[in-house]
């Protein structure tokens, strides 16, 4: 990261938890792609406000450090960024259209290793998981869920998530899939070990559920 060479713009930082922030700030014409942070760790970014007359498009910016900075150094692949930003307010402070964008970038970027970094977000993306769950397509053959209570789920099909999102009424909690049984033939399923990261056990029927794994985030119907 080179300094002479950034350009400047203000922006805003939000606490998420301990030593995880959000940034925001203007995004530029040139679509410049974040690519690292100065002060810790980029976890994931999004784009908000595109084709919105009404809004001013924005970057945001999901990086865990040590603490809250005062300025902030993006590199981008354009060029470097250096953000000037106030003291951090709280993560609730971003609004609906903010947390739909966060909403699909926090979940590509679940993994068994950035779980317990990234799910004191998702308390946040409540209304913005459903809105997506409501939203994705089901084609024909795509897989379904059944859950038992013993910690397990079955999948049809032959992939295997490394994550899910499973929702009871409003209540969205997060699993990762410590194991997997596959059985292949004319109907492939694989049976899940679940180990629950984050939110509360299920008090009722799950209703929705999302996977995260290297096919990418897939909604699927939940089984009785």
């Amino acid at each position: 990261m080179t300094e002479p060479t950034a350009q400047r713009v203000d922006g805003h930082l939000f606490a998420v938890g301990a030593g995880v922030f959000v940034a925001r700030y203007p995004l530029s014409t040139a679509l410049p792609i974040p690519l690292g942070v100065g002060a810790g760790e980029l976890m994931t970014w999004a784009f908000c406000g595109l084709g919105r007359p009404e809004a001013e498009p924005v970057v945001l910016l999901v990086f865990t450090a040590p603490g809250p900075t005062e300025r902030l150094t993006v590199a981008t692949h354009f060029h470097d960024l250096i953000v000037s930003v106030p003291p951090p307010r709280p993560a609730s402070d971003l609004d609906p259209a903010e947390r739909a964008a966060l909403c699909p970038a926090v979940l590509g970027a679940l993994t068994p290793a950035t779980c317990g970094v990234l799910t004191p977000l998702l308390a946040l993306l409540g209304p913005a998981l459903s809105a997506l769950a409501a939203s994705q397509e089901r084609p024909a053959g795509a897989p379904d869920l059944a859950l038992a209570g013993s910690g397990e789920a079955t999948l049809t099909g032959s992939s295997v998530p490394t994550v899910l999102m499973l929702r009871s009424g409003a209540e969205w909690r997060c699993a990762r899939v410590a194991r997997a049984r596959l059985s292949f033939g004319a109907a492939p399923r694989a049976v899940l070990t679940l180990d629950p990261v984050w939110g509360e056990p299920a008090t009722g029927v799950t209703d929705a559920a999302l996977l995260v794994g290297p096919d990418g985030l897939t909604a699927v119907r939940v089984r009785p």
